[in-house]
């Protein structure tokens, strides 16, 4: 038992916040820093051949035939000064962001540990899913978005 528990009782209560969505009463258990970090190195770790298979997939209309303003290299298309690459990491990473945040909510039954992005995708919409991901957000890190202005 730590010594805050000893001191004041169990206070994993502490660690869940609620917000509301569209009517809809949401619980999301704040992370420790220590979990914070190893949620973030999964948000930012891509894997390799899932990568490389997205980046095909969103280059190949462009490698088809000459368009002016898209230039194809052996390594990267690019639109209109635009890397096809960093757009691929950039749509993965904000795929992970919600996959990993939507682990966090505290589902009424079962678990969410072996949910897939591709589930989220086929039940919510993208603006949902941005705007349950800026709530979660407000919830794990108060002040962070006025802190970000600055």
């Amino acid at each position: 038992m730590s010594k805050l528990n000893s001191a004041f009782g169990d206070s994993q209560s502490l660690r869940i916040k609620t917000f509301t969505l569209a009517d809809h009463e949401f619980k999301v258990r704040v992370p420790l820093t220590k979990e914070m970090d190893f949620l973030q190195e999964r948000i930012t770790n891509l894997d390799d051949a899932k990568f490389q298979e997205r980046y095909e997939k969103m280059a190949a209309p462009f490698k088809k035939e000459a368009i002016d303003g898209v230039i194809v290299t052996e390594d990267d298309v690019t639109v209109d000064g635009r890397s096809i690459k960093a757009l691929t990491r950039t749509v993965m990473t904000v795929e992970n962001k919600v996959l990993e945040y939507i682990k966090l909510l505290m589902p009424a039954n079962g678990s969410l540990e072996d949910i897939t992005y591709e589930e989220i995708d086929a039940e919510w919409p993208t603006q949902v899913q941005m705007e349950i991901l800026e709530k979660i957000s407000e919830a794990i890190q108060p002040g962070y978005k006025d802190a970000r202005k600055n």
